[in-house]
């Protein structure tokens, strides 16, 4: 029987309510319910917003210029690659090659120093051209096969030819650009320009 009693509960008798006054019953009408604040809004916005839009729109700006200079120095370029793509098709075993090649250098030497000044380079002063305008030296045998194989009827040798070709890639790839206004002109008029 003990353990019944652990397990019955407790009756608490109820509590007499207060007997409220009539000053008390003015003070509890004149409460109201809590009023939780205005949701905080999203203008005007914070410094640190100001700053990452700041940021964003710098590196937008950034990152457009950057493309557009990038480019632009690639379109610079272009002809470069388009000249050693032109030398490495070259069939070295075809006949008249080394004039070929020689073209190719007088064509890329027209876009970039213009006709006036390297068009009509032949001989001695194409060789000291070439030489002055890249820091490429030039192999003997090269020399050679532009001086004596250009306009004969005999064949250079094949290790002479790939010397040529080799130095004429090196050449194009590094040649020295001259920024004078008129042969940029000139380069606008020439057709060679349009094709290299």
């Amino acid at each position: 029987m003990k353990s019944a009693g652990l397990f019955t509960k407790q009756v608490t008798p109820p509590q007499p309510q207060p007997h409220l006054t009539p000053e008390m019953q003015q003070l509890l009408e004149q409460l109201r319910d809590i009023h939780e604040p205005a949701p905080i809004g999203w203008w005007p916005l914070a410094p640190g917003w100001w700053i990452l839009a700041g940021i964003i729109i710098a590196l937008v700006v950034a990152s457009f210029w950057l493309f557009r200079y990038l480019r632009r120095q690639r379109q610079k370029k272009m002809y470069r690659v388009e000249g050693v793509r032109l030398l490495d098709e070259l069939n070295l075993q075809q006949p008249r090659v080394v004039e070929a090649i020689n073209v190719l250098l007088k064509r890329v030497a027209v876009v970039t120093f213009g006709r006036a000044k390297c068009g009509p380079l032949t001989g001695e002063r194409w060789i000291e051209f070439l030489r002055t305008t890249a820091d490429t030296p030039m192999p003997e045998p090269v020399h050679r096969v532009i001086l004596q194989s250009l306009y004969s009827a005999k064949d250079p040798d094949q290790q002479d030819l790939t010397a040529l070709r080799e130095y004429a890639k090196d050449w194009v790839r590094t040649h020295l650009v001259q920024e004078n206004p008129q042969s940029q002109a000139e380069q606008q008029q020439t057709p060679e320009a349009e094709h290299v």
